[in-house]
């Protein structure tokens, strides 16, 4: 009787044992350097490095996918994109603690949307005055382009300080159109920028802190009939 119990112990303990190496058996799949795909129950070492995939021998599930080892070269880049990604988050991290500070000192969105405006009101007379000097250099440069032709028509030739005054001129309106396109894209941060802050406002201090207008105000005050 104990040796038949002992024989079943020990055969109920092998399948077991069996059971558990089968379970922990792998096969893995990679691509070789000719371009083609391997199938192996073991790992050869030059497939070491390579990209892999791994199955359980029993289940055939995946139980895991490993990258292929880097380069030195590419361990490097890494270590560089890893170091300046750190340093992004650390100043996108003191940008959203100083956007919050900011915020803070406002009492309400009226104060914010004002205190923005100065700010676009400077930007637009910038333009305004990029797009009166351009206007005004246009116009020179056309009196000059006139009296060079001129010249021409009459068979004299444009003088070196003719040609010379046309040049800075024209570069000087290329240097000043490209100033008001920049000036424009900043006009248009300016609005992107008092929208998200007004939105951000609303998320910490709460919607409805916008003072309302002297008219709304006084209607409200009114009694009612």
């Amino acid at each position: 009787m104990i040796r038949a119990l002992l024989s079943v112990a020990i055969a109920s303990a092998l399948l077991v044992a069996s059971a558990a190496d089968a379970q922990q058996k792998k096969l893995y799949r990679w691509v070789d350097k000719d371009g083609k795909v391997q199938f192996s129950d073991a790992l050869p070492p030059e497939a070491v490095d390579q990209a892999r995939t791994e199955f359980n021998a029993e289940s055939g599930s995946t139980t895991a996918r490993v990258d292929r080892a880097l380069t030195e070269e590419e361990r490097a880049a890494k270590a560089e994109a890893d170091r300046l990604q750190a340093i992004a988050d650390k100043e996108a991290e003191q940008a959203r603690k100083t956007e919050a500070a900011m915020i803070a000192s406002f009492q309400n969105e009226d104060e914010l949307k004002r205190s923005f405006n100065n700010r676009i009101d400077l930007v637009k007379q910038t333009l305004e005055a990029i797009e009166a000097g351009i206007a005004s250099q246009r116009a020179s440069l056309s009196s000059l382009l006139a009296e060079a032709s001129e010249n021409e028509l009459a068979g004299r030739a444009v003088t070196a300080k003719q040609a010379a005054d046309i040049r800075a001129l024209h570069d000087e309106m290329v240097r000043q159109q490209q100033m008001l396109v920049l000036k424009q894209g900043e006009l248009g941060e300016l609005d992107d920028e008092l929208a998200r802050l007004v939105e951000r406002f609303r998320e910490i201090k709460g919607a409805g802190t916008a003072t309302p207008p002297a008219g709304d105000a006084a209607d409200a005050a009114a009694p009612a009939g």
